[in-house]
Parts: structure tokens; sequence; C-alpha cells
């Protein structure tokens, strides 16, 4: 079985030289959109990003539109 890869090691994959701003604001983007979020309908946690605003749950099928990078948005 493959090792596991934490999000740090995500990050220093994508060799970013001399630009810690742009690792940063890659974390803060990429890295959220491509982990598992809450489904509002069965609450399990099997939300994954089809495409930009698209969310889709593995477990019941749901699907439904939200944010770029996460499938709540914040109201301000």
């Amino acid at each position: 079985m493959p090792k596991r890869i934490t999000p740090e090691e995500r990050v220093a994959r994508m060799m970013f030289n001399r630009a810690p701003t742009l690792k940063i604001r890659w974390a803060r983007c990429v890295l959220p959109a491509r982990s598992r979020h809450v489904c509002p309908r069965c609450q399990k946690k099997a939300v994954r990003r089809i495409a930009v605003g698209i969310w889709r749950c593995r477990s019941c099928g749901f699907t439904f539109a939200g944010g770029a990078y996460t499938p709540t948005v914040e109201r301000r």
C-alpha cells in the first residue's frame, strides 16, 4: 500500500521557487477543494468536487451547487 501524503508534502511537490505567497494561496484554495466534505442531505463525509462550483455526494448521489473551493459559501 502506498504511503499517505500529508498536505505539507503536497504543497512542497509544487516547486514554487522563491514564492512562498503563491504556495500559501495554492494551499488555501486547492487542498480544501480536494478533501472530502459533509453532505447536506445524508450527513456523511463523502462530498467531492466534480467541477468548479459543482459538488456530488458519493454516498447518496446528491448533486448540488456550492462555492468554487468549498461546498458552502460564507456570506458577508
